[in-house]
């Protein structure tokens, strides 16, 4: 495989992923990026959140499996890591509004094989000591885990750095460079970079790169807000979702939350998320003192109309591939797999012609 070099275009969770993967199977790989610094796009402004509990196993058949795939999957890449990629400590505390209704996810979750329990009123305090008006009942994962996905991703570029892999940023993909559906590499304005195959990781800009070969890709972009704060609260290490807020812990007091996305393009409407976030914060817990408003970004995530993730070769071609889905970031060990094994079976297929 030394010889044969792979463009991997997007530096997000999918894209660094992939190159980290192909990198360790002996490709030559370049990594490139149009932002000034790898995972500065939607990565930058996901809730990083990898986890079960939050994803009802009877409403979402065919996605809760891939979702416990990819737990699994990060377990093993943490491993590789020693442990270092990211803290797998933390795990999710949720609750709904009736403790029924909590009851109901803590029985889909345990007839669907996860090592979900019920937290009772005090334990939950013991937790949680900060929390306003704690529920009777809520549901606990020691199995989920949360983390920054460009500090994961910058510990992947770094891999690929010392393997022998580039990163090019700044650097924006015009189109393929194509003659007779194969894939000579990348064009950036009026320069090629050649490479043996190519993967498009690009997240929304998936589906306009590869348009002018499946003008039917059934590619679209899904928004989220990512909102950072402030808090006088001492920092907890679960993801906590309750009917209000769904919210974890950065650290040094600092918090991140995820809401829906704003209905308009209005930039009050923005305001408004924002105001309403924090003061459902300070409802929540107890004496949370100042409660400031840091960031809030609205994130369009990569999405397809299939549930299947995203990795397979662009129509018509065999060393060119489009790889990406929602949600991305728990998807991301398995699309990497998927592109990894379809690159590899080609060179080998080479080697044997």
């Amino acid at each position: 495989m030394q010889n044969l070099s792979v463009n991997v275009i997007g530096a997000g969770i999918t894209g660094a992923m992939i190159a980290y993967k192909l990198v360790r199977q002996g490709f030559k790989v370049t990594l490139f990026d149009a932002n000034h610094c790898v995972g500065g796009d939607v990565s930058r402004t996901s809730f990083g959140w990898i986890g079960h509990i939050a994803n009802d196993p009877i409403k979402h058949p065919d996605l809760f499996p891939l979702l416990t795939d990819g737990m699994q999957r990060y377990k093993a890449l943490n491993a590789e890591f020693d442990g270092t990629l990211f803290d797998a400590e933390g795990g999710a505390i949720v609750w709904r509004a009736t403790p029924e209704e909590t009851q109901a996810v803590i029985d889909r979750q345990r007839q669907a094989g996860t090592r979900t329990r019920a937290m009772s009123k005090q334990e939950l305090q013991q937790h949680l000591p900060a929390l306003a008006n704690p529920p009777e009942l809520a549901a606990h994962s020691e199995e989920d885990v949360s983390w920054y996905p460009p500090k994961v991703i910058e510990k992947l570029v770094d891999v690929l750095i010392r393997l022998g892999g580039d990163v090019v940023l700044n650097s924006s993909m015009s189109a393929l460079d194509v003659t007779d559906h194969h894939c000579n590499g990348i064009r950036m304005n009026d320069e090629v970079f050649a490479s043996d195959f190519t993967v498009l990781a690009t997240g929304g800009g998936n589906g306009s790169l590869i348009a002018p070969y499946e003008p039917k890709h059934g590619l679209y972009t899904s928004p989220s807000t990512y909102i950072e704060l402030s808090a006088e609260l001492p920092d907890f290490t679960p993801v906590l979702q309750t009917p209000d807020i769904e919210m974890r812990s950065l650290g040094l007091g600092n918090f991140a939350l995820a809401e829906n996305p704003p209905e308009t393009d209005d930039p009050a409407e923005l305001e408004r998320i924002g105001a309403q976030i924090v003061q459902a914060v300070k409802d929540t817990f107890t004496n949370a003192g100042q409660v400031e408003l840091l960031s809030i970004h609205v994130g369009q995530r990569p999405a397809s109309h299939l549930i299947e993730p995203l990795a397979r070769p662009i129509n018509g071609f065999s060393n060119a591939f489009v790889a990406g889905s929602h949600p991305g970031v728990i998807l991301a060990p398995l699309i990497a797999e998927k592109i990894c094994t379809q690159i590899t079976e080609q060179a080998l297929s080479r080697a044997v012609v």
